[in-house]
């Protein structure tokens, strides 16, 4: 599968079906958080979630006070999603839509 085409598989993923309809949804984004509070450095830490397209990851680590968020994914409408939810909460966090491939 070339990238355009794993880019048109996840947009059309994120554009058709809701947060409730893929596999992959968590309310509570264990154990990911945890570790995430366990190593981190300090509530300023660098952090990247490689594909974290709609994940509530994001949500979480702005709720515990993280600051340097980046969120990576290679479908736009994922990271959209995010955004929607999050509202102004999301403003300063880092959307890249993207290939990490």
């Amino acid at each position: 599968m070339t990238a355009s085409e794993r880019q048109s598989h996840w947009q059309n993923v994120y554009l058709s079906k809701g947060e409730q309809q893929v596999s992959w949804t968590q309310a509570d984004p264990q154990p990911s958080l945890g570790l995430i509070e366990k190593f981190a450095p300090g509530r300023d830490a660098s952090i990247i979630d490689v594909g974290g397209g709609a994940s509530r990851l994001v949500d979480a680590l702005l709720a515990h006070g993280f600051t340097k968020i980046t969120i990576l994914d290679l479908s736009q409408a994922a990271l959209q999603s995010a955004q929607t939810r999050l509202g102004e909460q999301g403003a300063t966090v880092q959307w890249i839509a993207a290939d990490a491939t």
